[in-house]
This record gives C-alpha cells, structure tokens and sequence, in this order.
C-alpha cells in the first residue's frame, strides 16, 4: 500500500512539474509575441516619420529615424 502512494505521489508531482514549466514556456511565449507587437509598432510609426522628414526635405531627422529603423529591423530579425 505505501508503494501505491509513493507512485501516486510521484506522479502527482512529476504533473506539476510539467504544468509549472507548460506554464513559464507560455508566458515566455506570450511575452515574446507581445515584444514583437511593440517593435511592429515601432516600425510603423518611424516610417511614417521618415516619410514626413522626406516630405519636409528634413534631411537630419531622415538619417536619425533611418538608423532607428534599422536598429528595430535588426531585434525584428534576431
């Protein structure tokens, strides 16, 4: 009979310990899916601003917005 419990009990704490890494990998997951969210967003609205400085002949803010655009296509494709 105390075998019995001691299997249970194993399998009881191997399921948890399956749960709590199910659970870290999803939010490691969902964590990496929301920094990509925000790095899109980036993108986006520099190269709405980089569009503005092309309209606006603003030659400095076009070269500082462009490395920015770049520094944020390098972590996109990290």
């Amino acid at each position: 009979m105390k075998r019995e419990n001691s299997f249970a009990e194993l399998t009881k704490a191997s399921l948890e310990n399956t749960q709590q890494k199910d659970k870290f990998i999803q939010s490691v997951y969902i964590d990496l899916l929301i920094q990509e969210a925000l790095l899109k967003e980036k993108r986006r609205v520099i190269k709405e601003k980089i569009d503005e400085a092309i309209d606006q002949c603003d030659r400095e803010s076009f070269f500082l917005l462009a490395k920015q655009l770049t520094e944020i296509e390098e972590q996109l494709n990290a």
